[in-house]
């Protein structure tokens, strides 16, 4: 992530997460830990990292709490009042461009964020990385935070497309349950969601993330 505001410009801060997501068919997947830290503290082991922003979009975020629920009511404030308005969903490139927007005006007093937007429109289904100064780009598989490079080792060797619903929730979750076994930072919960243009916007409900527990993460906790 990015550094802390002072005088002396900006530092470098390390900050603890893992979030991922990823498009398959014509889904987008969502997995995010639920730890917060601030430095080697565990400060909330809930935190929740993935947030619906319209029916057919969410967000994730990774780094300074109260900036990214600043930015996560701004974009939700935005997408209804276009919904209202125009009476169509907003396209997640307009959204996405929405957000570097606003980010690049702010970037002299940058908000400490890294985001992941991402969902399905008329176009097809998409997802965009968007870092604290505006920069965005397109991906397919993506992950952020301390954890993101073991999250992607697990990502970029089972990722397959074709994969169906189940198969892609369970490859989300595997990859931050991984990620959290070797990263510090990440750990807690595991919440899972998906876009897709059948469903909406779709949480993982608990029963459906104890199943998963039990597979990949009970079996690695060592007993006292």
């Amino acid at each position: 992530m990015y550094g802390n505001r002072s005088a002396r410009g900006l530092q470098p801060l390390s900050t603890g997460t893992t979030t991922l997501a990823f498009v398959v068919n014509d889904l987008v997947v969502f997995a995010t830990d639920t730890r917060a830290t601030a430095g080697f503290f565990v400060a909330h082991k809930k935190a929740k990292k993935v947030h619906k922003v319209a029916d057919n979009m969410a967000m994730t975020i990774a780094g300074r709490v109260a900036d990214a629920q600043t930015i996560i009511d701004l974009m939700r404030a935005n997408v209804r009042h276009y919904e209202v308005t125009q009476g169509k969903p907003m396209q997640v490139k307009a959204a996405a461009t929405l957000l570097s927007t606003y980010l690049f005006y702010y970037r002299f007093f940058p908000y400490q964020t890294q985001l992941l937007i991402g969902g399905y429109d008329d176009s097809g289904p998409h997802i965009y990385n968007v870092d604290p100064f505006g920069g965005v780009t397109e991906e397919k598989v993506i992950s952020t935070g301390s954890g993101s490079p073991i999250a992607l080792g697990v990502l970029e060797s089972e990722f397959r497309d074709g994969m169906g619903l189940d198969e892609a929730i369970e490859l989300a979750y595997k990859a931050v349950a991984v990620a959290i076994r070797r990263d510090i930072g990440s750990g807690d919960s595991i919440e899972v969601a998906y876009v897709s243009p059948a469903t909406g916007y779709v949480e993982l409900s608990q029963p459906e993330r104890r199943r998963l527990f039990e597979r990949y993460v009970r079996p690695f906790i060592v007993a006292p």
